[in-house]
């Protein structure tokens, strides 16, 4: 016995030695044999169904409608796009037409009143000039200047386009100057021949003629304020 009771317990087992291949004398691994599958039959894809012509007349009309409501929408609106536009250039015009033809009035008052008011100045500033005067050389002096301007205004006014808002007034302002030109003469004749009673006579004429070219004048301002 040993000294180690358990060690002699132990009973060695036989090793059992695998035996060899009979085919080549090598050992090899016996391979569990695997059941081959089983082939998978093909399966035939659908046969494609044929479209029927008349499907793809359809598509093409369809598509064909689609392209010529397009192109008509298009076209209705490029015309009305169009004839928009050439309403609103008429309309353009039409103002333009306007503006300029009120332009010319405007022009033409402009013109009128800048010779109304040169002229008319003139002749006030000579009046009152005659109607202060205290000596026969003054008088003298002061009437003629007032002839004078009052001719000039005349004129001035026959060779002035005048506004169609200012033809009734005008014409007034015209008898009135004249009125006061042919008074002033008398004036003027008066004096250069030493009448008193024709100078005062001619003198209320010429304020009478005055005071309907101060009226005329009066009206003319108020149809320009308009």
């Amino acid at each position: 016995m040993s000294a180690n009771p358990e060690l002699d317990e132990i009973v060695a087992l036989p090793v059992v030695e695998p035996a060899a291949e009979p085919t080549n004398g090598h050992r090899a691994e016996l391979a569990v044999a695997q059941p081959e599958a089983a082939p998978i039959p093909a399966v035939a894809a659908p046969a494609k169904r044929s479209r029927p012509s008349w499907r793809g007349a359809l598509a093409v009309g369809v598509v064909a409608i689609i392209a010529s409501g397009s192109l008509g929408y298009l076209l209705y609106s490029t015309t009305q796009e169009r004839n928009g536009t050439q309403v609103a250039l008429a309309g353009t015009q039409t103002k333009l037409v306007s503006t300029q033809d009120e332009l010319k009035v405007l022009e033409a008052r402009d013109r009128y009143v800048a010779m109304y008011v040169q002229n008319q100045g003139s002749v006030q500033a000579d009046y009152h000039t005659f109607m202060a005067c205290t000596s026969f050389g003054a008088c003298r002096t002061s009437s003629q200047q007032l002839l004078t301007d009052l001719g000039a205004f005349q004129s001035a006014r026959k060779s002035a386009d005048v506004p169609a808002e200012l033809v009734s007034s005008d014409r007034d302002l015209g008898d009135a100057l004249s009125s006061a030109y042919a008074a002033d003469q008398a004036v003027i004749n008066a004096m250069d021949n030493g009448t008193e009673a024709k100078f005062e006579a001619a003198v209320r004429k010429l304020n009478a003629a005055m005071l309907s070219v101060a009226r005329a004048e009066s009206r003319i301002g108020n149809e320009l304020s308009l």
